[in-house]
């Protein structure tokens, strides 16, 4: 049990790691991925699960992912510069079907548009078979939740945005409308604060019968609303472990609900809510913890009593 436990964390620290953003073109049919990274941007918003605007070399990235389900994948990136002051940096963690994002940055204007950022999110490749075969290849919408949970700070000082924002693809591609996005800006004298608790309920409509891939990204960033005057800005955007799947809420044809079984490439079922997967090594430690208990136990029935010394 001890080589065991001595080989787990070696296995996990050879999860390949990028010094790159990384983003939904990335994964193939299945996996999941956590980018955090800080630095100088253009200004603009990129769509979730796509590349960030960074400017070329004024960055600084890390990222991962993994096609094991139940895996657990945590990042962060970190932005710091002297003149014109810049403190940006970001975290992140995810796996399939729960990610989290931290972004937080303190500039002086006069550097630009400092930001920073993390994006998490996975992507699958399901098939839905309904229960009456005369069904196969027709279309079908397929409503699903996840729940949001988490807060956005802009200080009342210079000029900041905070964002949150949840990006549904579908067979490689954004899906339509399918998406939440809440932003704030932080200025002189106002500042700005917006906690989110909410379910989010989305819909797509796939061929039932045939493969698909759903895919949900979603980003946290803070960042300079506003470059050039001589103030600072500070923002944070905390959504750090509290982005998960709720499962489905129903398969449609024609308006009416349907029978219908799931299977996907991991393996996952994605008709219930998300439920986290113990940590390998925990659940070693734990059931070595129980078997050694039990040894003692056993070891203290049968050793035989003795008798006082004369």
């Amino acid at each position: 049990m001890r080589h065991r436990l001595a080989l787990l964390p070696l296995a996990l620290a050879c999860l390949p790691a990028f010094a790159v953003e990384l983003s939904q073109q990335n994964l193939g049919a299945t996996g999941a991925l956590v980018s955090s990274c800080a630095g100088m941007a253009s200004g603009s918003f990129p769509i979730e699960g796509g590349l960030f605007d960074w400017l070329p070399g004024k960055s600084n990235c890390n990222a991962v992912m993994t096609t094991t389900a139940g895996q657990q994948l945590a990042t962060s990136g970190a932005y710091d510069q002297a003149t014109p002051s810049v403190q940006a940096d970001s975290h992140g963690s995810a796996s399939y079907g729960s990610v989290g994002m931290y972004a937080h940055f303190r500039a002086n204007a006069n550097a630009g548009f400092a930001a920073a950022e993390s994006t998490a999110g996975w992507t699958d490749t399901w098939t839905l078979t309904p229960a009456n075969s005369a069904q196969i290849g027709q279309n079908a919408v397929l409503t699903f939740n996840i729940h949001l949970d988490g807060v956005l700070d802009g200080l009342p000082i210079g000029n900041s945005y905070t964002r949150i924002g949840t990006q549904v693809w579908l067979n490689n591609a954004t899906a339509g409308g399918q998406n939440f996005r809440v932003q704030g800006q932080g200025q002189g004298g106002f500042p700005f604060h917006q906690a989110i608790d909410q379910d989010l309920s989305f819909s797509v409509t796939v061929q039932l019968g045939t493969p698909f891939e759903l895919g949900i990204f979603s980003r946290a960033s803070a960042g300079t609303a506003g470059a050039g005057p001589n103030w600072f800005s500070e923002a944070s955007s905390d959504f750090a472990s509290t982005l998960t799947w709720q499962g489905i809420s129903g398969v449609k044809l024609g308006g009416n609900a349907i029978a219908y079984t799931l299977s996907s490439q991991s393996g996952i079922d994605w008709t219930a809510p998300y439920a986290p997967v113990p940590e390998p090594s925990l659940a070693l430690l734990f059931g070595g913890g129980l078997l050694a208990l039990a040894l003692r136990r056993r070891s203290c029935r049968c050793m035989p009593s003795r008798s006082p010394a004369p």
